[in-house]
C-alpha cells in the first residue's frame, strides 16, 4: 500500500504579520509591564483583522457556524487575538518558558497516558488548536522521542525553535520537501521515533474521508490510518484545550485506536476519527477562539 502524502511542491506561503513580527513580539513579551502588553495584543489584533481580508472572512465564517449564531466583530478581533497568544507562547521557548500541560480528565486519559509511558511507538494526531503545536514537545516529559509532520513557510521561525529548544526529543519532518520526506518519515520509524501529524487540513492531499463537522460531511486527511494500517502503530488523538487562568493547559485525549483490533481497520479508523471530530466540536463550542484555521473550511464532498 503506497503513503497517500501529496508532496508536490505547495506555492510559497507565510505565517500571516508583518516582517520581523515575531522579534517584535518576543521583544515586548519580555519587556513590556503585563497591562501594556495586554493592550498591544489586543490592538495589534484588530489591526491584523482589519487588514488580513480573506482571514477575517474566513474567521468569520468559521465563528458563525460553532458559536450558532452571526460573528460579531468583537467575536473575529478575539479569535486573532486568541492566535497571537498561541504565538507568545512559542516564542517564549527561547527564553526558557515552558507551558505546563494536564490532563483535562485524568481518568479518560488514562490509555493514553500509559501508551505515552510505553516503548510503543505510536502515531500521535492532533490539530490547529490552542498550543496543540507543543504536545508533541510535552510527551517528550514521558520520555518519548518524536518527529513532527510540519509545513515549512517562510517564517516558520516558531517551529524551529520548539525543534532548538527539545532538539534531543523532537524533530521536524518537512512535508513540503519532497526528496526527503518519505525517506525521512521511514528513518524516523527505523530510529524507534513515533510520529506526530496535524489532521484538520486537507492542503497537503493524501486519502480524504468525508466526516461530520460543523454541520456538514467535510472532508478530512486519513493518511494517520493508513499509516497505521501499513506499520501496525496504534493511533492517538490529543489537542490542546482553553488555558487556565493559572496559565495550565488542560489537555484532551482520544481513546486509543489499535488497528490490529478490527477486522477493517479502515472502517474502523473512519468510526474512530468521527468520534475524535465530535469531541473536538463539542469542546470548540464551549471554547470557540483557539481553533486557528483561517482560510477555507474543509471542503464538503
Amino acid at each position: 500500500m503506497a503513503l497517500d502524502v501529496n508532496l508536490s511542491p505547495p506555492p510559497d506561503k507565510r505565517n500571516p504579520g508583518p516582517p520581523f513580527g515575531y522579534q517584535l513580539m518576543n521583544l515586548g513579551d519580555r519587556w513590556f509591564p503585563e497591562s501594556f502588553k495586554r493592550a498591544c495584543i489586543s490592538l495589534g489584533s484588530s489591526i491584523g483583522a482589519s487588514r488580513m481580508h480573506d482571514s477575517r472572512a474566513s474567521s468569520k465564517h468559521y465563528l458563525g457556524l460553532v458559536l450558532n449564531r452571526p460573528a460579531t466583530r468583537k467575536d473575529i478581533n478575539l479569535h486573532f487575538e486568541a492566535f497571537a497568544e498561541s504565538l507568545l507562547q512559542r516564542l517564549r521557548l527561547t527564553r526558557g518558558i515552558q507551558p505546563r500541560f494536564y490532563f483535562e480528565n485524568p481518568a479518560a486519559a488514562e490509555d493514553f497516558e500509559k501508551l505515552c509511558r510505553s516503548d510503543q511507538q505510536a502515531l500521535f494526531g492532533t490539530f490547529h488548536v490552542g498550543q496543540s503545536d507543543l504536545l508533541g514537545c510535552m510527551l517528550s516529559h514521558f520520555g518519548r522521542k518524536i518527529a513532527m509532520v510540519r509545513h515549512r513557510v517562510s517564517n516558520s521561525c516558531d517551529v524551529e525553535i520548539m525543534e532548538r529548544t527539545f532538539a534531543n526529543w523532537v524533530k521536524i519532518l518537512w512535508i513540503n520537501e519532497p526528496r526527503n520526506f518519505l525517506f525521512e518519515l521511514k528513518e524516523a520509524l527505523d530510529a524507534g521515533l513515533s510520529i506526530g501529524m496535524q489532521c484538520d487540513r486537507i492542503e497537503h492531499g493524501g486519502r480524504l474521508v468525508p466526516l461530520g463537522f460543523l454541520g456538514a460531511r467535510r472532508q478530512f486527511p486519513f493518511t494517520i490510518y493508513n499509516l497505521a494500517k501499513m506499520f501496525n502503530l496504534p493511533v492517538a488523538f490529543a489537542f490542546a484545550g482553553q488555558p487556565d487562568t493559572d496559565g495550565g493547559i488542560p489537555v484532551v485525549t482520544s481513546p486509543v485506536f489499535l488497528p490490529g483490533d478490527h477486522g477493517d481497520p479502515a472502517a474502523a479508523g473512519r468510526e474512530h476519527f468521527q468520534q475524535v471530530l465530535l469531541s473536538l466540536e463539542n469542546y470548540l463550542g464551549k471554547n470557540p477562539y483557539i481553533w486557528f484555521n483561517f482560510g477555507d473550511l474543509n471542503p464538503t464532498p
